[in-house]
Order: structure tokens, then C-alpha cells, then sequence
């Protein structure tokens, strides 16, 4: 039994309509439950209960066992003090708070029906050996609701990477441009070399970035220099000429070292850092003041337009220095677009409008939408089990499994709440 089946028997009013006592036999009536709290203290905020002849507004404490209290150090905590009713699942100990007044204690465990017992029991049963609890059951759930549930889950992934952002353009100054850069950045070296990359967009003030981007080569050379990239020795004139800019930049602009550690095991051609650095850097030659076009952009089709790049014409046949390869330009993929769309920009629209006052989820979940689904594992697996359609969708998934499947909160997922009432 967890704590979680006593908030879902208490949040969802499966209590209601039943005769309630206290364990001192004081009967106990509910007038509002109070405000579920998913954060440090009380479990319900604010609840307002009838306890014998005595009205009470305060806060409800959940345990599976009346002991708990003392095992979780309420009894010395002030966050505490205004618990009215103690909701327990098993009764093994008289409570008290700190001023030793005892506070009134609710068994509910006698009190559940046995098929609500079963259906939870039924839900974790398998959870040590399936992908998740109710991938067994999932399938009997209404469309509709699976689908409002994972736009709501989207939804708070972008919340949770906004509470993120919000630290970092704090770090920033509220410089908007240097957070792009860095988000960019990340996103541009994709999940193998996204550190070494935000570190390399830390160490470049933004105003300098917005200079060098005068001239997509002088962009380039200092992108591959901070990376680390313009060390070696080459017989190759387009890397001397690189490390020549970089040089004369270095000093101009009196840029600070850095020890990033870029891996190019198993990497495609495309993916390749030197590839990369140069796309980013002819982005921001095509577009200086890329955020706000970014931002302006509503739908796929006019964010991919933005994005149409090809790194330096060196590329076409390198992805190495000094190593020249088969011919063929290396064009931002749309591919690699949606990518960016999805772990870049969409993140900073909604940050942006929030940081401004404004709202524009609607126009995210239409954009998100539009996307086709992403490939990775989580994903898949939950494609065997329901219909995802598009990046939103596989989005959500990642963020449920992650946050509500991996840490068994089936009674906090609408879809978990939907088959304990099966």
C-alpha cells in the first residue's frame, strides 16, 4: 500500500457517502477537501471538515500507518502545526503535534470495498516486468481522454524546462539572444556533444557573437577555435585560414579558453562537430537577430525556411579537416529541423511569452502537431500500446514514462485514475 492510494481515495471522494469516525469514534463529515499539495508539508491545504460538534478549516496529513507521523519528524516540524485530521491507512499509534495537543486520526483501511482494492492491486501487479504498470489495460482506456491527458503532460514538460530557463536567463541578465545561443548551441550538437557545445556558447559574449556574424567565415573560425577544433597541425589552407581569424579574434576579443572534450565515435558525417559549427555559424550570417525571427515564425513550413542552411562550401567534400570525401553539401535536414523545434524552440517560445505576460499554447500544440513522431525506445514501446500521431504526442510519452510511469504515480495520471474506476 502506498500513500498515494489515500490521496486518490481522498482527492477523488470515494470516501463520501460512507459513515466516517474518528478512532476516538467522534463522527467526521467533509465539507471541501482542501488543495492537493505536491510539495514539502501537508498533503491537502485548506480543507474544511466537521469533527464531532466542532467545525475545523485547516490542513489533512495522509500516512499508511499512524506512526509514520513520527518516522517523518512532523511531530517536531511547524509546517505541521495546523493539521486538523490525520488519514491513515492502518491505525498503530496515538499522534500528537508539537504543542502535544493529539490531532484526530481517520482509518480508512476498514473501510475501502474490496473490488477498489482489487483494481489497485491489479494496477502495480506486473510493474517489476513490464514496460509499465497498466501496459495490459492501457488499450481499454477512451481515446479521447489518453489524448487530453498527454496534451496536458506536453504541457507540463514545457512548464518544468521553463522553471529551467528562467535560472538561466537569470544567469544571463535576461539577455534573450545569449540564451538562443546557448539553447542552440546544445541543440546543434545533438545528444552526444550537447555539453561540449553549451560550453562552447558560454564562453562567447553575445555581442560578440552578433559582430562576428557579420562574416559567416570569422563566425566559423572562432565557433571551431572555442571548440577546440583549430589545435592540431594540417597541411589544409582552409584550416590555416581558420586558425589564422581565429587567432586575430582571440586576442581582439580577448576570448577566454576552453576545455571541451568533443567525441566523433560513431558519428554520421552530418553530425560531425566541424559540420555542424559551420551550419550554426552561416545561420547566423543569413539571420543576426535569429530569435526574433524564431519567435515571429508560427507554423513548420516558416521556421524550416529560416533554417534553410548549407555549411561553408569546404564541407561539401570534408567532414574532417585535410580528409576529402565524396561530394555532397551539407544542408541543414528537415530532419534535424523538427529537432531543433522541438528541444529548442518550441522551450523558448513558451518561455518567452511567459517572461512577456502572454499566452500561446494553442499555437505551440498546433505546431508541435505538426511534427512527425520522434524514434527512440520510450517511444516506441508505447506505440505498441497506443496510437501516437505526432511530436506532441511522443513528447508526452516521454515525459509520463519519465515522470509518472518510472516512479509508479499511476494515481496522479488520468489514465491510472480512468482504470482504478473500471
Amino acid at each position: 500500500m502506498q500513500e498515494d492510494f489515500i490521496h486518490y481515495l481522498w482527492k477523488f471522494k470515494v470516501l463520501s457517502g460512507l459513515v466516517l469516525k474518528t478512532t476516538a469514534g467522534q463522527p467526521v463529515s467533509i465539507k471541501t477537501l482542501g488543495t492537493h499539495n505536491h510539495h514539502a508539508g501537508p498533503d491537502f491545504f485548506n480543507a474544511r471538515l466537521r469533527i464531532g460538534d466542532q467545525l475545523w478549516a485547516g490542513n489533512v496529513e495522509m500516512h499508511v500507518r499512524s506512526s509514520d507521523w513520527y518516522r517523518h519528524g512532523h511531530d517536531d516540524d511547524p509546517a505541521y502545526d495546523n493539521v486538523v485530521l490525520h488519514v491513515v491507512w492502518k491505525h498503530d499509534a496515538e499522534i500528537s503535534r508539537r504543542s502535544e495537543i493529539h490531532i484526530p486520526v481517520l482509518e480508512v483501511g476498514p473501510l475501502v470495498p474490496d473490488d477498489l482494492i482489487l483494481s489497485y492491486t491489479r494496477l502495480f501487479a506486473y510493474k517489476n516486468n513490464q514496460f509499465i504498470n497498466c501496459e495490459n489495460s492501457i488499450s481499454h482506456v477512451d481515446p479521447f481522454l489518453v489524448k487530453m491527458w498527454l496534451e496536458k503532460v506536453f504541457l507540463q514538460r514545457l512548464e518544468q524546462r521553463n522553471e529551467r530557463l528562467a535560472r538561466t536567463l537569470k544567469h544571463y541578465k535576461n539577455d534573450w539572444e545569449a540564451l538562443f545561443f546557448q539553447m542552440l548551441c546544445r541543440a546543434f550538437g545533438t545528444k552526444v556533444n550537447a555539453d561540449a557545445f553549451e560550453q562552447l556558447a558560454t564562453s562567447i559574449d553575445q555581442s560578440v557573437v552578433r559582430k562576428l556574424a557579420r562574416d559567416a567565415f570569422q563566425l566559423e573560425a572562432v565557433l571551431m577555435g572555442q571548440a577546440g577544433l583549430l589545435t592540431s597541425s594540417f597541411n589544409d589552407r582552409y584550416y590555416s585560414q581558420l586558425e589564422q581569424e581565429y587567432a586575430y579574434a582571440k586576442a581582439k576579443y580577448q576570448l577566454p579558453p576552453v576545455h571541451t572534450s568533443l567525441k566523433l565515435f560513431r558519428l554520421r558525417p552530418a553530425n560531425y562537430p566541424t559540420v555542424r559549427l559551420s551550419q550554426l555559424a552561416m545561420l547566423y550570417h543569413k539571420n543576426p537577430l535569429l530569435l526574433g525571427e524564431v519567435i515571429l515564425a508560427k507554423t513548420r513550413e516558416e521556421i524550416h525556411q529560416l533554417f534553410e542552411v548549407k555549411a561553408a562550401a569546404y564541407w561539401d567534400d570534408h567532414h574532417l579537416f585535410d580528409k576529402p570525401t565524396a561530394h555532397r553539401e551539407k544542408n541543414l535536414s528537415a530532419n534535424f529541423i523538427d529537432l531543433l523545434i522541438i528541444n529548442c524552440i518550441v522551450p523558448v517560445k513558451f518561455a518567452f511569452a511567459r517572461y512577456n505576460g502572454k499566452e500561446n499554447q494553442e499555437e505551440l500544440l498546433e505546431l508541435m502537431a505538426s511534427l512527425p513522431v520522434e524514434k527512440n525506445t520510450i517511444v516506441s514501446n508505447f506505440k505498441k500500446l497506443i496510437p501516437l500521431e505526432n511530436a506532441l504526442d511522443s513528447q508526452a510519452v516521454i515525459h509520463l514514462k519519465n515522470n509518472y510511469c518510472d516512479p509508479n504515480k499511476c494515481l496522479h495520471c488520468d489514465i491510472g485514475v480512468r482504470l482504478m474506476r473500471e
